[in-house]
């Protein structure tokens, strides 16, 4: 009967897992993007540009992480722009973390922390 109890106590804990292992430690974002020319520079704190995306190519693979990213966009014709993506913190991470590890590892990785899925940049003519 003691052996049902600490399976009946231990089995939920070992379900929740992490953010790190449930929701992983990087991130596809995807760019709706007009015109049809624009490039856009993905950069963040602490990493410098991550990458470019354009109209052909509209997705960027990041990885998870608590700094904000900054997404600056410019089009010949056309008035730049320029957009924070605010990190947010996972449901995952949180509730794995505490039960878990008490979120060590999901901030270490940055798996507790997530952005849009998709973005809409819009340029406006000069």
């Amino acid at each position: 009967m003691k052996a049902l109890k600490v399976l009946t106590l231990t089995i939920p804990l070992l379900t929740v897992g992490c953010a790190s292992i449930t929701q992983g430690t990087t991130q596809t974002i995807t760019f709706n993007l007009e015109p049809k020319e624009v490039i856009c520079q993905i950069t963040r704190d602490g990493d410098g540009v991550l990458g470019n995306v354009t109209y052909n190519n509209p997705s960027i693979t990041v990885g998870k992480d608590k700094d904000d990213i900054v997404v600056s966009c410019k089009a010949a014709g056309y008035k730049p722009k320029v957009i924070k993506m605010v990190s947010s913190v996972q449901t995952a991470g949180v509730a794995g973390g505490f039960f878990l590890d008490l979120g060590i590892t999901d901030m270490i990785t940055g798996a507790m922390y997530k952005y849009q899925d998709s973005v809409t940049v819009a340029l406006d003519k000069d």
